[in-house]
């Protein structure tokens, strides 16, 4: 490949409508994009947006990445693709969103040069279509069949207050996947498990401290509902230590914090072998981030539903977004990313 031109910019995404959490308050979001454009004028797109309060990463470092990568190649007029990933890797170590971001635009290039959807590029047999959930406050409801609801920082009683509410407004027949983000010890999460069981329940998100496993491992005993696994899991490493105790039942995926591909997908093809049930969530980065998972999730043959943000979650990029049919996103016949 012959690389004519990098380009690397920050992006700051406002978002239409705060989310509030148990962790933080997520008002707008800071991304670096990347645009590397080959001989034949064919630019790809990607996008690194670390994950507050989830990422060892910093802003900083992932730019500070980026442009190492952009100078490493300056001088180089023809490079294999293989020594590209090579070099995303060397220039993104410990900074896994600067090593998404890279392949991203890189994949998006080869997808493209292929006349192909990303996903089939990926994947010929990918999914034509996949199932996502929706999000509490940032999603018409009409459109999804589960509804992801931020818990954790209520009291109790307000949060069970919440989901009468919500059940009753959306009927019986609505799924809610509950986030707690790790607001509680093990006897409080006992309690809460207990007193929404009643609900109809996907399953519930990291109610413990992420390095808890010991806890997280005796909660399951206490429940029938799945316990999802989420800042818990950022690496292969995390993914076998859990495994090792056979800790938690969903395990969600962000390729933000994974990086590579095929880490991701080695990621994926471990929790499947495992008899565990693998999620794709974006971290509500921008639209080129949030449409790389899309792919990734339909490329790996993912079922359950992902949480991709497919609503207007922030100004200037409802012209990109797929639209969503009772809980299923189909993936355009667009090439690349259908970014441009």
């Amino acid at each position: 490949m012959i690389i004519k031109e990098i380009k690397i910019y920050s992006k700051t995404h406002f978002i239409k409508t705060n989310l509030l959490t148990a962790s933080y308050n997520h008002t707008n979001r800071d991304s670096w994009i990347i645009e590397i454009t080959n001989s034949n004028h064919i630019t790809g797109y990607g996008e690194a947006s670390p994950v507050p309060n989830f990422n060892n990463e910093t802003y900083e470092q992932v730019g500070y990445s980026l442009e190492g990568f952009k100078l490493a190649l300056k001088d180089i007029k023809e490079i294999d693709v293989e020594e590209i990933f090579i070099m995303a890797k060397v220039h993104s170590f410990e900074v896994p969103s600067a090593c998404f971001a890279i392949e991203t635009a890189i994949y998006d290039i080869l997808a493209k040069e292929s006349k192909l959807p990303l996903n089939l590029y990926l994947n010929d047999n990918a999914h034509s279509k996949i199932s996502v959930n929706g999000i509490y406050m940032l999603s018409d409801y009409k459109k999804y069949n589960i509804m992801k609801v931020k818990c954790g920082f209520r009291n109790l009683y307000d949060e069970i207050e919440l989901l009468e509410t919500l059940t009753e407004k959306y009927g019986e027949s609505m799924k809610f996947i509950l986030d707690l983000n790790e607001s509680y010890d093990l006897p409080k999460a006992i309690r809460f498990f207990k007193e929404v069981a009643r609900f109809n329940i996907e399953y519930i998100e990291q109610p413990i401290r992420q390095d808890n496993l010991e806890d997280l491992l005796e909660l399951g005993f206490h429940t029938n509902i799945p316990i999802a696994l989420d800042e818990t899991i950022k690496n292969i490493i995390s993914i076998e230590t859990a495994l090792k105790i056979n800790c938690g039942d969903v395990f969600i995926v962000k390729p933000q914090t994974f990086g590579s591909f095929a880490d991701i997908n080695e990621a994926i093809t471990l929790i499947k072998k495992e008899d565990k049930i693998p999620v794709i969530t974006s971290s509500l980065e921008g639209i080129i981030g949030r449409l790389s998972s899309m792919h990734i999730a339909s490329a790996n043959l993912i079922d359950n539903a992902c949480g991709l943000g497919f609503d207007p979650v922030y100004e200037n990029e409802k012209q990109y977004i797929p639209k969503v049919v009772d809980g299923y996103v189909e993936i355009l016949d667009k090439i690349g990313l259908g970014y441009n």
